[in-house]
């Protein structure tokens, strides 16, 4: 090898070698940013004495982060890994990910900001309802809104939820705006929790379902919390929680008001048969028997009361399963019934809606109900096995049954006699048939002769029933 070959090389190492110091310097860098907007921005602690005691240092200043450990980049990431896996814990937000979202939100803000700052709280507050409406709610944009906040609005429809909720938070005055702010420790943190939560409470009214997420009975029992507790971290997750919590009632209500359920995902496993609950046994049943119908499934409850031998009560329940970011059920209780035949909105007290998951293949042997959203008495997390093929009822063996819900119960006669431009047409029970004009109901154009179309029969009176539309439309004698 001659002079010039060894200089070669020496000079290829020495690049090598500052090419992976100049990535690591970056590197150093990039955590030192990170550290520092942790700081200035107060994210995890109100004070930035809190955030000091908490790693073990004294500091100072905006920037106190570059002194920390002088050039030991080292001591630097493993402060920030450290956090980031603390907070994870405690909050299951990555801190990663987080001031990604904020960085992207000042930017929106530093662009679109729809308000001055000396705006009044109303229009504060009515700017971000209209951001609700549209990103959560899929409300239409509209020539109502000017030209900036239209712009603002399609581009949050492409961001995910916490870009939206710090966004949210920013608008409401709650969160600094930038990361270079100066505001210091974070104060008067309960009174900011409090406008939050009365915002989301103007905004859950929409709905009479909405009022009662369990995320917002978190946020609640929050405001109790002392001041030390109340993070901005912690009020960027509940944001973030409530806002997935309306997006899933906001598909649901969708799938209610429109019948567009193929949308979401409407599952249908084999679930026909008996299903044995948590505490039956031959000596005190407690099962369930589940039949498909056109609308989802028909899950009717057959248990035994304390005291009460040879009787068994029976309640029956809707239940339709959706798979959409999550698994969700949606549970009626009988007594909608009223409310869908009158026409009017579901009461929060006669639907739940469950995580649901099967075990089994596409006939499951176990289905598990979970907690997750508008929790009610009637309906409670529980597990059910399937029973045997062979497995004989009490009903069958000669025990009286009680119907719970006997005031509720209705006949379906499936009468879906024909369908043309301009009417469908419907034949009871009898041979009567029955026309109903499209012109007058739009939604019946998109009708198809495997829909669930036919007579319901309640408490004496009749309605032609489009039940996969929930439209019931009652027959004048």
């Amino acid at each position: 090898m001659n002079r010039d070959d060894k200089t070669v090389k020496l000079v290829d190492k020495r690049d090598e070698a500052q090419v992976i110091m100049s990535k690591a310097d970056a590197d150093d860098e990039a955590i030192k940013e990170k550290l520092n907007a942790v700081f200035r921005l107060r994210l995890l602690y109100n004070t930035g004495e809190e955030l000091w005691r908490h790693i073990g240092k004294s500091g100072g200043g905006n920037n106190s982060f570059g002194r920390v450990g002088g050039k030991d980049a080292f001591l630097r990431k493993a402060v920030y890994h450290e956090l980031e896996r603390e907070w994870y814990d405690e909050t299951g937000i990555i801190l990663n990910g987080l001031l990604d979202a904020y960085a992207q939100a000042a930017k929106l803000m530093e662009r679109y900001n729809p308000l001055h700052e000396d705006e009044e709280e109303g229009v504060r507050i009515e700017c971000c309802e209209q951001i609700v409406n549209v990103c959560i709610f899929d409300d239409e944009i509209t020539d109502k809104q000017g030209a900036k906040m239209r712009e603002l609005l399609l581009r949050l429809q492409e961001e995910d939820t916490y870009c939206l909720a710090v966004l949210l938070l920013m608008l409401l005055g709650v969160l600094p705006s930038s990361f270079e702010t100066r505001q210091g420790d974070a104060k008067e943190m309960k009174v900011k929790y409090e406008q939050v939560y009365n915002f989301f409470l103007c905004v859950c009214h929409r709905n009479i379902l909405f009022v009662q997420t369990p995320r917002m009975t978190l946020f609640h029992k929050a405001l109790k919390d002392s001041e030390e507790k109340l993070t901005r971290i912690r009020l960027v997750k509940l944001t973030v929680d409530v806002l997935c919590n309306l997006s899933i009632l906001a598909s649901t209500e969708q799938i209610t008001e429109t019948g567009r359920r193929g949308q979401w995902d409407q599952l249908s496993p084999n679930l026909d048969g008996y299903w044995f609950g948590e505490h039956h046994s031959e000596h005190r049943p407690d099962y369930w028997r589940v039949e498909e119908i056109m609308s989802g499934y028909l899950f009717t409850h057959y248990f035994q009361k304390e005291g009460e031998n040879g009787k068994l009560h029976q309640q029956e329940f809707t239940i339709s399963f959706y798979s959409n970011e999550d698994d969700y059920a949606c549970v009626q209780h009988p007594r909608s019934i009223m409310q869908w035949l009158n026409n009017d909105k579901l009461s929060k007290e006669d639907i739940t809606y469950p995580h649901f998951v099967f075990f089994g293949g596409d006939k499951p042997t176990k289905i598990a109900f979970e907690s997750f959203m508008m929790d009610v008495s009637w309906f409670r997390p529980m597990r059910l096995i399937r029973a045997k093929d062979d497995w004989m009822p009490p009903t069958e063996k000669g025990m009286e049954v009680i119907n719970d819900f006997e005031a509720y119960s209705y006949t379906f006669y499936l009468g879906f006699e024909a369908i043309t431009p301009d009417f469908i047409s419907v034949k009871d029970e009898n041979g009567k048939s029955y026309k109903v004009s499209v012109s007058e109901h739009e939604e019946l154009r998109n009708c198809t002769l495997n829909d669930a179309i036919g007579i319901i029969t309640w408490a004496g009176k009749r309605y032609i029933a489009f039940d996969h539309l929930m439209l019931y439309l009652p027959i004048e004698e």
